[in-house]
């Protein structure tokens, strides 16, 4: 099959780079955009099962005009003192100033006298949206809000600031598109110093960046089809990190492509028939990659957390057309240029000494002291990944400058932190709410640890309905926060009126929901990728010690990679937590990318075994010539993935080191040293029960007829067209 890719376009490459062109234009001008798909609000991402969900549905129902997205518009002195009588007289009027601007998407802003904190340092004016966040009319009027509030407070001492789910849903979406355009300008550099660098060329250097851009632009677009067509939405971190994985993804099958065809220069091949030789060699590489990925992501249509599964479709998308281009455009590309892709300094030689000829010959003759050496020291980091704790603070996560979260310190400097986002608590029943019960679920409420105040129950129109607003002692978004709703207010609620259904929902119920689902999903999608990654690897390699070596080593790599994250975030760095959802994505990257060097390296291992070779030579065959392959793509990919640390959110700097951190250690480490060695160790039981020496002759070559040099047929026992 690769060989007929490989022929057809070599044969028609200005007919594969139109098709591309003509199919990448169709998808930018009639597919939607992917921002209309997307959302930062995690009750976007719960299946309506959930008590959070329930909960809101009863709000829209029994309780319309308090049930939209909220907001607290933080009203306070510049220079941090007490307001005075008159600055207090101003804050008030401000909420009546913007009721009566009848902003669009404004339902209502309320100040009383109970808005300001006890020690009149801040007034919490409570701003109500018509619509959840992320709808459109609350996203257009955050910023309306507080452009009037910074209007109508000219010429006074006072400052105002706007937070709340809604506002920080805005700043959210702010935040990952700035990011986004940080990481694609890094990215674009790294990718340009490190190419030229490694094979000293122009050419070689811009001409990812102009493909892969191409590939992302076709990728978004058809991303934000599949959401349409399937009524999906996805994650704000999607955006940011397709830009990493498609260029780093992209350049690793470029740079191998490149390595192969460069070798085949040296060896005095023509270029047409190196490409398509290098395309049908590398391309089944590639593809086993490709796949392997493609199968780990889909791992997550198993998670019912929506911001997990919807994540999905993106990635399996990019992966699959970044392999689609690695088999068409980009040798067809290649077979235009020609020799004069690497000008200006031509494909050079083999060098006569390599470190890693030094290392092929030390890991073949000392393999147990390298697989030793190796294991012990992922152990001693995976020995850290124990101290993992999570946050799903993602307000704490932004920016210190963010606009919601300056607002937030400066509420919780004065007013329990809780204050931003009371937890609500709905009691539904036939006929009328009884008075005695709804006394006795505030007083009880009132009693549990962590609860700083309760708010005076309300009824519905109908009187069947009533919400208790339940402000706690810590942030809405904290772990203590999350403890308390889970365990004694929804215990409470339940136990203090029997008789009727109670529902507790709220951001912190919603993230109670989200904690419980994450690991439920944790459980399910872990392994199922796990088993996936390794039916793929074990019909690639055609064993089944190989692929169990294989897998044991990337998983020891994921545990080392997550310690390290431990020692650099939580004991280096100083944070309370890393990410929910870094562990699992974590995971999910590094066994599938990681595992793309282990893939070319174990090719190269089982070809040359195959071919007469003993295990050592093997080995110091496959590490002499394609270790470099691997040390260079995988550190582009690294840098690529680092550039996530730029951001300034916290969990993307969490995921981006991480992934760096664990394709590091299966590009240096694991598929160099590890791999080769436990080859070496178990000898014919590795490739069992292919272990048998290819038959003289048997050798798969592109035949005369698919020899495409412009000269003629090449000589077809040219020991290079054998070559993995």
């Amino acid at each position: 099959m690769f060989a007929f890719i490989a022929r057809v376009v070599v044969a028609h490459p200005w007919r594969v780079i139109a098709g591309w062109v003509l199919v990448a234009l169709a998808i930018v001008i009639f597919s939607p955009s992917l921002d209309d798909h997307t959302s930062g609000n995690e009750q976007d991402f719960l299946p309506s099962s959930f008590e959070s969900i329930k909960a809101q549905d009863l709000g829209n129902e029994y309780f319309p005009e308090t049930a939209g997205a909220t907001g607290s518009l933080v009203v306070s002195r510049s220079d941090g003192t007490p307001m005075s009588p008159q600055d207090q007289q101003t804050a008030l009027s401000l909420a009546t100033t913007l009721q009566n601007e009848k902003i669009p998407g404004v339902t209502d802003v309320v100040g009383s006298p109970e808005s300001f904190s006890p020690n009149g340092k801040v007034a919490a004016l409570q701003v109500v949206f018509a619509g959840q966040p992320g709808e459109d009319v609350v996203d257009d009027a955050v910023p309306l809000v507080r452009t009037s509030a910074d209007k109508a407070l000219q010429g006074t001492d006072l400052e105002a600031g706007l937070t709340g789910n809604a506002a920080i849903e805005v700043d959210t979406v702010t935040a990952y598109g700035d990011a986004t355009k940080v990481i694609t300008i890094a990215t674009i550099v790294l990718i340009l110093l490190t190419l030229g660098l490694v094979f000293r060329s122009p050419i070689i250097a811009v001409l990812p960046i102009v493909v892969i851009g191409l590939v992302f632009t076709a990728v978004q677009g058809v991303t934000a089809m599949a959401a349409s067509i399937f009524d999906f939405e996805v994650s704000t971190s999607l955006s940011a990190i397709l830009v990493v994985v498609l260029f780093g993804v992209g350049t690793d099958y470029i740079v191998f492509l490149l390595f192969r065809y460069r070798e085949e220069l040296r060896q005095g091949d023509n270029p047409p028939h190196a490409i398509a030789l290098s395309t049908r060699v590398v391309g089944r590489v590639i593809a086993s990659s490709a796949l392997t990925v493609i199968g780990a992501f889909a791992a997550l249509f198993l998670a019912k957390l929506g911001s997990l599964s919807s994540m999905a479709p993106g990635l399996i998308i990019a992966v699959a057309l970044m392999l689609i281009t690695a088999l068409t455009l980009i040798p067809a590309v290649f077979t235009i240029i020609g020799s004069h892709l690497f000008w200006p300094l031509g494909p050079g030689r083999e060098p006569k000494r390599s470190p890693y000829g030094a290392l092929g010959r030390f890991v073949g003759r000392r393999p147990a002291i390298v697989v030793a050496a190796v294991v012990g020291g992922l152990i001693v980091l995976a020995v850290f990944s124990s101290g993992y704790k999570a946050t799903y603070d993602t307000l704490a996560e932004m920016p210190a400058d963010t606009p919601s979260q300056e607002a937030f310190d400066t509420l919780a400097d004065s007013l329990p932190p809780g204050a931003l986002s009371p937890t609500q608590v709905y009691v539904k029943t036939p006929g009328p709410v009884p008075q005695d019960e709804l006394a006795t679920l505030a007083t009880n409420l009132s009693k549990v640890p962590g609860v700083s105040a309760v708010e005076p129950p309300k009824l519905s129109a109908d009187g069947t309905a009533a919400l208790v607003n339940v402000i706690l002692t810590e942030g809405p978004y904290t772990t203590g926060a999350i403890d308390t709703v889970e365990g004694p207010v929804r215990d409470t609620a339940r136990s203090s009126v029997p008789d009727a259904e109670v529902e507790v929902g709220g951001q912190t119920s919603t993230l109670v929901d989200v904690r419980a689902q994450l690991t439920a999903d944790t459980k399910l999608v872990m392994p199922v990728a796990f088993v996936i990654v390794g039916v793929i690897l074990g019909l690639l390699l055609l064993s089944v010690l190989a692929p169990l070596n294989l897998l044991l080593g990337v998983g020891l790599t994921f545990a080392a990679t997550l310690g390290a994250v431990v020692i650099v975030f939580l004991h280096g760095a100083g944070l309370v937590g890393i990410d929910f959802s870094t562990p699992i994505v974590l995971y999910l990257f590094v066994i599938a990318i990681g595992t793309d060097y282990n893939i070319l390296l174990a090719e190269r291992l089982r070809e040359e075994f195959q071919n007469g070779h003993s295990p050592q030579k093997a080995a110091e065959i496959a590490i002499a010539n394609d270790g470099p392959t691997v040390a260079a793509s995988g550190t582009i990919l690294a840098l690529t993935f680092a550039s996530l640390v730029l951001t300034g959110l916290d969990n993307l700097r969490e995921l981006g080191a991480g992934v760096a951190i664990g394709v590091l250690l299966a590009s240096l480490v694991m598929a160099p040293m590890l791999v080769p060695g436990l080859s070496v160790l178990q000898r014919g039981a590795f490739w069992w029960p292919a272990n048998k020496t290819k038959p003289t002759g048997s050798d798969e070559t592109l035949g005369p007829d698919e020899n495409l040099g412009p000269d003629g047929p090449t000589n077809p026992d040219d020991s290079s067209l054998v070559k993995s």
